[in-house]
């Protein structure tokens, strides 16, 4: 694909990062979903630990997309927290020890105090902190984060709105392109990422949805050729999705009428013959004087 993003800083930005967060803006086209889980897959291939997150949760429009599940509308950390539905001032001591090789938690009660149940344990995650920020179709990042501190100020932004204000420190706004799908297969094909049937078939259903089964005005050599990239990897073609137009109705035109004549232009009736008109005629010559 002849797309001229800025690779040499998108290489650099995602070698140097390990946690990197994919964020989605709310209520997502398929194309951005589809995009971003596009890119998901790669990237985790490589051996990075990617968060995928959206504020609004995933329809069921979505479902047949891999890796949908992997989103989430809170950006979780990697730190397990463990708290407890009990009081502080009866713990006598927390203490950790390693037996066997896996880890364990101890905590004691102060003597006299209630037992501690199981079921007043409560797991979460925190500690979100992350390398890389990547936004999928966002055109102002505040909007997604609500005046909260950002994860990361390092931030790739990926966009085909030329209206995209250009926030992170790595722009890729490609208004030329008939989709964002289109627009990460560039990013994969030019990094070298790799590029299997799942992720390839993410990109061909975006495309497909975005460009309405290539109809649109937007597509261009680049589609077809990113169309027949994903082919050629395996993937299979979405089952075109017809909308249901109203038929169109033409006026029917009349018949053309045939001429007619007017009343006083139709033929007269006829005279009765004379009496005569039947009887042979006798022709007779005139006589010489």
């Amino acid at each position: 694909m002849n797309k001229k993003y800025s690779f040499p800083e998108l290489q650099e930005k995602i070698s140097a990062s390990q946690k990197i967060l994919l964020a989605l803006p709310p209520h997502p086209s398929f194309d951005q979903v589809a995009a971003t889980l596009a890119l998901f897959l790669p990237l985790q291939a490589i051996g990075k630990t990617v968060f995928v997150t959206c504020p609004t949760p995933m329809t069921v429009g979505f479902n047949h997309l891999v890796g949908v599940d992997k989103i989430s509308e809170r950006i979780q950390g990697t730190d397990l927290i463990v708290s407890f539905d009990y009081p502080a001032d009866q713990i006598e001591k927390v203490s950790y020890n390693d037996e066997n090789g896996r880890p364990n938690l101890v905590v004691q009660v102060k003597n006299g105090a209630p037992r501690l149940s199981e079921s007043e344990a409560q797991f979460s995650y925190g500690g979100v902190s992350v390398d890389l920020m990547i936004v999928c179709g966002l055109k102002e990042v505040d909007s997604l984060f609500a005046g909260n501190d950002y994860p990361t100020q390092n931030i790739i932004n990926i966009d085909i709105d030329p209206t995209n204000s250009g926030f992170g420190q790595v722009n890729v706004i490609d208004t030329e392109a008939s989709s964002l799908s289109e627009v990460v297969l560039g990013i994969i094909s030019g990094l070298g990422l790799p590029l299997d049937v799942d992720t390839a078939q993410n990109i061909l259903n975006g495309i497909w949805a975005r460009t309405r089964s290539l109809n649109s005005s937007r597509v261009g050599a680049d589609t077809y050729e990113s169309v027949a990239v994903c082919l050629r990897v395996g993937a299979q073609k979405p089952e075109e999705i017809v909308e249901q137009e109203k038929p169109e109705i033409f006026a029917t035109k009349p018949k053309p009428e045939l001429p007619t004549r007017e009343k006083s232009e139709q033929p007269r009736p006829q005279s009765k013959p004379p009496a005569d008109w039947f009887e042979p005629k006798i022709f007779k010559g005139a006589s010489n004087a």
